[in-house]
């Protein structure tokens, strides 16, 4: 029940500043919420693992992110992730 709870879309929310990220640095943590390594979503994505890194981080700086599941989670509340 949760799990199908998990993957609806969320309704965007007003926020104070909005997140502008590039497809890449949208596509890296939608792999990365899925269990994801940089590894197997460099794999999917046709990158190398070191460039999803550079994705994932530049993402999580513009998320204000620390750690890979505070961005999933930064990338929901800004609605660029179900």
């Amino acid at each position: 029940m949760i799990c199908g709870r998990l993957t609806l879309p969320q309704p965007a929310r007003e926020q104070e500043h909005s997140v502008v990220l590039a497809p890449r640095e949208v596509d890296v943590p939608a792999w990365v919420a899925t269990g994801a390594t940089n590894a197997a979503a460099g794999k999917h994505l046709r990158l190398k693992a070191e460039t999803v890194k550079g994705y994932l981080r530049s993402a999580m700086r513009k998320l204000g992110a620390h750690k890979r599941v505070e961005a999933v989670a930064a990338a929901r509340r800004a609605g660029l992730l179900p």
